[in-house]
């Protein structure tokens, strides 16, 4: 008894002792870190760097800089934005200008091309600032067949007290992947819309053609477990607050790794629905095509840290930039901060019935 008293009291003065050496964190204001962001893709042939740099406080465009694009060792330039401006393309005439940027960074824009197993570095430099990523291409999902069907699904809402339940008429969308072999892979659903409308005179010799897209869609998944990667819970349910909400909708291949899988995605038909009255004063008939395209993103383990971080930051509501220094973050960036991706994309598209509409 007596030396469980004196262990006490010994354990007592070294727990008094740990609180009392409080260790001050210290910043220094202006000591800024480079930060490098970008999303590049196999997809696309002209890419773009957000370049800043963050404090503790603040985060800073950065022009000036030079930012470097090195393919399996072969460099490409990148040219700057200038200061204040950022680059648009218009998605009606498919034109791009400069508008005004009152946002905290610059854009570095690249020309290169992307294949699967590609070694693509990017590096920034400015003074003594010198930062890096370097990223292999991963080897993209196969994606099989895809089907559709409109369904109408109920969303139940919960609130104190009562329950709220909400009908809405989808277009199911059912995708059969193929999982890239041999590898841990992390990949990202994106569908998009896109509208051709052809205006034509009574006589229809005279007409117009106006192009519209492609344009993001959101997506439900209805708790499809490897859409929501691995999770079976959604609003409403017990654990609401301890399992987020998949809005980065990125998932791993966990359950499906070296083999196939069927996936169901809902998007609300109202995407799919074109209504005509505002064409009507200049059109006799509107004939309108509708095409549905959707791209599954292949990426490596780091972005997928990357958006499941943003995921439960956006979940759990930290109001708070991503960036600023020092970050709560994942960062594959070298001497600065950030992060850099290459994805692989593969896709399919699905053209929806002509419609034809008169005045």
């Amino acid at each position: 008894m007596r030396k469980y008293l004196i262990f006490s009291i010994l354990l007592t003065a070294l727990v008094s002792v740990a609180c009392e050496n409080t260790i001050k964190y210290e910043y220094d204001l202006n000591d800024g870190k480079m930060t490098l962001l970008g999303q590049l893709s196999t997809a696309d042939t002209t890419h773009t760097i957000f370049l800043s740099i963050s404090y503790p406080d603040r985060i800073d465009s950065l022009p000036g800089a030079t930012v470097e694009c090195f393919v399996n060792g072969s460099r490409t330039l990148a040219r700057s934005i200038p200061a204040g401006y950022r680059e648009e393309t218009d998605w009606m005439t498919g034109e791009t200008g400069l508008v005004p940027n009152h946002l905290p960074y610059t854009e570095y824009k690249f020309e290169a091309i992307f294949k699967p197993g590609d070694k693509v570095r990017i590096e920034a430099t400015k003074g003594q600032m010198n930062a890096w990523a370097e990223i292999v291409v991963p080897q993209p999902i196969t994606l099989i067949a895809a089907d559709t069907v409109t369904v109408v699904k109920s969303s139940v809402y919960q609130s104190v007290g009562e329950t709220e339940t909400y009908e809405q008429e989808y277009v199911e969308f059912t995708v059969r992947l193929s999982d890239a072999k041999g590898m841990d892979s992390y990949y990202s659903m994106n569908p998009k819309t896109s509208t051709v409308i052809k205006l034509s005179s009574e006589n229809e010799e005279d007409f117009s053609t106006i192009s519209q897209g492609p344009s993001s869609v959101s997506y439900e998944t209805f708790h499809d477990l490897i859409l929501e990667d691995g999770y079976s819970s959604g609003m409403g349910d017990l654990f609401e607050d301890l399992v987020p909400v998949n809005y980065t909708r990125c998932f791993s291949d966990k359950m499906f790794r070296d083999s196939e899988a069927t996936v169901r995605l809902y998007i609300p038909t109202y995407y799919f629905r074109f209504y005509p009255y505002e064409y009507y004063y200049i059109a006799n008939k509107i004939v309108v095509d509708k095409t549905f395209h959707l791209s599954v993103k292949s990426f490596d383990r780091d972005f997928y840290n990357y958006l499941r971080a943003m995921n439960n930051m956006q979940c759990y509501g930290y109001e708070v930039s991503p960036i600023i220094e020092p970050t709560m973050l994942p960062s594959n960036v070298t001497g600065g901060l950030g992060i850099i991706s290459v994805a692989s994309e593969s896709g399919i598209d699905i053209a929806f019935p002509t419609e034809v509409f008169y005045r």
